[in-house]
């Protein structure tokens, strides 16, 4: 059986506070930024679905997106979280309700066409040899698109996150006694069950 080492030094651990104090910061839990994430995508499917016609929408979700497009939801949703919990680190102790959705949007704004740009000239390299997205007949409508896609959908993100926010301060617990310990000439389970 395997020992625990018996913690030394304090502990920092974070408790939630009902009102602002101060010296307290903001905090969400990752699978709140996950969720705003998520539905940071609305703009994106709402343009999927008016863009083009209903059954050519559903004939793609039904020819491989349903194993295709939960892998991406995911691995957008948790990229989007970690950008999140990074902006709300940033501005943790900000009481500003503008200034947060401000910062969401210019990161948004700046993020996508970055994320775009990348997407883009891997499917240049794939299909065309070539690493010059610029040439892409999308480029135009990408660069104008994305960065308003991009902030709409970190201002929805960030509203949504908004309830999983909460103001935490910081405790320290001092560490517990070893109480697990065999100490020599203790009684043990066994003289226990003897007795």
């Amino acid at each position: 059986m395997a020992r625990t080492k018996p913690q030394r030094a304090p502990r920092r651990m974070r408790q939630p506070l009902k009102d602002h104090e101060p010296g307290a910061h903001l905090h969400a839990t990752f699978w709140s930024h996950a969720k705003a994430g998520l539905v940071s995508l609305a703009p994106f499917a709402l343009i999927y679905f008016t863009a083009q016609p209903l059954e050519d929408a559903m004939s793609f979700l039904a020819s491989g997106g349903f194993t295709i497009a939960p892998t991406l939801l995911a691995a957008y949703s948790c990229g989007w979280a970690l950008m999140s919990m990074a902006l709300l680190h940033w501005l943790r102790f900000s009481e500003s309700v503008p200034r947060h959705y401000i910062t969401y949007g210019v990161a948004g704004a700046v993020a996508l066409p970055l994320v775009a740009i990348a997407i883009l000239t891997l499917v240049r390299l794939a299909f065309e040899d070539s690493a010059d997205f610029w040439n892409a007949p999308t480029f135009g409508l990408l660069m104008i698109a994305s960065p308003l896609l991009g902030a709409l959908g970190a201002v929805i993100g960030r509203r949504v996150l908004a309830p999983g926010i909460h103001w935490h301060r910081w405790l320290e617990r001092a560490p517990l006694p070893p109480a697990l310990e065999f100490v020599e000439g203790k009684r043990d389970k066994d003289d226990f069950t003897r007795m």
